[in-house]
């Protein structure tokens, strides 16, 4: 497979990792050319509900060439390889199983959790937390953009969880994508939301739906002893603002920062804030 980067000063690579239970994750990974910043500690990305690494481009062309990163799929994505005769189920994407995922990835991968600092999104936000908090993940940092405290499905929402996964393609053009245009302000975020849902595994989408509307991730937050950065943006119409925050304020270690917009935090110009905040984490190390 070709960089999805296009031409950057990274070395690129693309495999599946082992998962937990025979999951297969395909994760791409990019080692800077320069060596000052080979060796730079790894960032470990991991992107929201179906999320395509192209949406993370902008972000990713400048920071590849600054730290290595590794980008890992969660396995309700569409080339996941879930065990061979397995026939997947709603549990298969209970928030813990995305855990022990990412901990046999870092594993597989030959990293040391605790010298790497994460980036996640939305959904991978929410599931490095709850790793964090069950002890199942370890890591230096955590940058976290819009976690979910809970998973708030409209209530037009609830009886696709009842339709056929096949019904699922013409239910998201006629009504989820007409729905997230007039809740998204943000041109560029609802265009990448367009194109994930476009390109998500249907099937997958539907268990995880399930999966997820019964979710919250308030206790046990107090036992999160990794230093946190709960990113939000004024802007973003779909992410709580007020669960962001008491996200931050059970972490024992959480900072609320506050960013100008969702599209934001896909481009370079976050790079300086995340390293600021890192910074200030070096003393108490």
């Amino acid at each position: 497979m070709e960089d999805p980067l296009g031409e950057v000063a990274a070395d690129f690579s693309v495999r599946h990792v082992c998962g937990a239970d025979g999951w297969r994750l395909r994760t791409f990974s990019w080692a800077p050319t320069n060596p000052e910043a080979a060796g730079c500690r790894p960032v470990i990305v991991i992107a929201g509900w179906t999320s395509v690494v192209e949406g993370w481009k902008p972000l990713l062309l400048k920071w590849v060439e600054q730290r290595p990163i590794h980008y890992i799929e969660t396995r309700e994505k569409n080339r996941t390889e879930s065990p061979a005769g397995h026939r997947e189920r709603p549990a298969d994407f209970e928030m813990v199983q995305h855990c022990r995922d990412l901990a046999a990835a870092v594993h597989d991968l030959g990293l040391d959790a605790e010298e790497c600092d994460w980036f996640g999104s939305s959904l991978g936000s929410t599931a490095i937390l709850h790793g964090f908090k069950e002890g199942i993940l370890e890591g230096r940092s955590a940058f976290l953009v819009a976690p979910n405290g809970e998973f708030k499905f409209p209530g037009w929402a609830v009886p696709f969880t009842w339709l056929p996964w096949w019904l699922y393609a013409p239910g998201i053009r006629l009504v989820v994508i007409p729905y997230l245009k007039l809740r998204v302000k943000e041109k560029e975020q609802y265009i990448r939301y367009r194109r994930s849902m476009l390109s998500a595994d249907l099937k997958r989408l539907k268990l995880s739906t399930k999966m997820n509307r019964g979710y919250t991730i308030w206790e046990g937050l107090e036992k999160v002893e990794v230093p946190c950065a709960i990113c939000v943006a004024a802007s973003d119409t779909l992410h709580g603002h007020g669960e962001s925050e008491r996200i931050a304020e059970l972490l024992p270690r959480g900072e609320i920062i506050e960013v100008p917009s969702n599209q934001f935090t896909h481009e370079a110009g976050v790079i300086p804030v995340i390293q600021a905040w890192q910074a200030e984490l070096t003393p108490t190390e």
